[in-house]
């Protein structure tokens, strides 16, 4: 589309503030992490509480890793990756883990399963497996998250390109992070909004490209607000 505030298809001027009842409503939430009562010492046990924790501890290893990864630098995105590279030292583990997208499966489930997959292959393709020292083990944990609105709301997209970039990272998190387990696989909040309110749906396509494990929440962000802010 033209660099322009008026969309020829849908026939709305995209500048078009809106009352603020159908504004976006930027949300946060507020995530306490507890100890599960499992640990893995080795990859058998790994592998055999993989497939019994509860899938809140999947979630929080797989998808609050990213959230956590703007506060230390780590070329992996996910704890079980983590893990096999710093702590058992297994190289090829550690990058098969690494390359699992979460948005490419619509539940914790679906994830689960990679995961497994991916382990339950590499114990029967190594001779030995090595054990850890009892704080080197992993120890899985979950997430409880209590959701709160910010206060900012956007009712346009000239006003949405503006505030998305002063909201903090736990906000990009759970819209464009969580909201997939939400709204359904490869969704998130701002493309739903910005498709039915804001009548957009080629940006609400660009934004659903966007893949929130290439960066750092902070960079997502920034992202989201450039792409937004091209079609004003």
């Amino acid at each position: 589309m033209p660099r322009g505030m008026h969309d020829p298809a849908s026939g709305r001027n995209l500048s078009h503030r809106m009352d603020e009842s159908r504004g976006f409503q930027f949300k946060s939430a507020a995530v306490m992490a507890r100890y599960t009562g499992y640990r893995a010492d080795n990859l058998r046990t790994l592998l055999r509480w993989l497939k019994r924790v509860p899938g809140s501890s999947i979630f929080y290893h797989v998808h609050h890793a990213l959230f956590r990864r703007h506060t230390a630098a780590a070329a992996f995105v996910n704890d079980f990756a983590r893990w096999a590279w710093t702590t058992l030292h297994e190289e090829t583990l550690a990058e098969r883990l690494a390359i699992l997208d979460p948005l490419e499966f619509g539940t914790v489930r679906a994830v689960r399963d990679a995961i497994v997959e991916v382990v339950e292959h590499h114990v029967g393709a190594v001779e030995t497996i090595p054990h850890v020292p009892g704080l080197s083990s992993f120890f899985f944990q979950e997430a409880r998250s209590v959701v709160f609105p910010t206060g900012v709301v956007a009712t346009s997209l000239r006003d949405f390109a503006a505030k998305v970039r002063t909201v903090g990272p736990d906000s990009i998190f759970h819209h464009f992070v969580v909201a997939p387990l939400r709204v359904g696989p490869k969704e998130n909040d701002f493309s739903k909004w910005i498709e039915r309110e804001c009548g957009a749906p080629e940006i609400a396509g660009k934004l659903r490209e966007l893949s929130p494990y290439s960066d750092d929440l902070f960079d997502l962000r920034e992202r989201i607000g450039d792409l937004v802010a091209l079609y004003l």
